[in-house]
């Protein structure tokens, strides 16, 4: 785990995912817990433990969430990542759909350079954001299910 100070006091950590050490979940402390950030902002410095722990006392300590192994009893692997996929497709496609209503016309009443203006530009930027996702998602579960049908097939001969 390693820390970063941004914008003056803003502390955030960088935590390798349990398991795959090539990925590391970026967190920022705010209102008195860590939560999921983005990504690190780019004036970000790393920082010491030590300087961390003045900054945010035992909150420096907290263990991150994404160290710590899943749950017991929590599925992975091919048999149940399809399924998982899917749950999430699902998720997403419910939020993409009632997230869009609208989004259309929106536009058209708000003043350029407004404060509503370039919320609506943000809101179509993260629909089309989110639209990419599923797509990305639904090719991962189409990859999964061939994979998963050449080891049956595999099996059987």
């Amino acid at each position: 785990m390693a820390f970063h100070q941004a914008h003056g006091k803003v502390v955030h950590r960088t935590t390798p995912l349990h398991g795959y050490s090539a990925i590391h979940m970026v967190e920022r402390f705010t209102g008195g817990r860590w939560e999921l950030a983005a990504g690190l902002p780019r004036d970000a410095e790393e920082i010491t433990e030590d300087a961390a722990r003045e900054i945010l006392g035992d909150a420096a300590d907290e263990p991150s969430r994404f160290a710590l192994a899943p749950e017991a009893g929590t599925t992975g692997g091919l048999n149940a990542w399809p399924a998982q996929l899917d749950s999430m497709i699902d998720a997403t496609v419910a939020w993409l759909r009632a997230s869009a209503v609208g989004s259309d016309t929106e536009l058209a009443w708000a003043r350029y350079q407004s404060w509503d203006y370039d919320y609506e530009l943000d809101t179509q930027e993260a629909l089309r954001d989110t639209a990419s996702l599923v797509s990305r998602m639904v090719e991962q579960r189409a990859r999964l299910a061939a994979r998963a049908e050449m080891r049956r097939t595999r099996d059987v001969d």
